[in-house]
């Protein structure tokens, strides 16, 4: 989040452009989550 913040700092960004970007997603704490609701084969997002 410091990293992508900063970047918009510095392009001195408006909300409408900063819109049009994809965020990130998951959080490390949601990937590691389900990494290991997927060990257990319990995955959120498993077929």
């Amino acid at each position: 989040m410091i990293a992508e913040s900063q970047l918009l700092v510095a392009w001195d960004a408006e909300p409408p452009l900063v819109a049009q970007h994809i965020h990130a997603h998951p959080t490390l704490s949601e990937a590691v989550g389900e990494t290991f609701l997927t060990l257990a084969e319990r995955g959120l997002h498993q077929h």
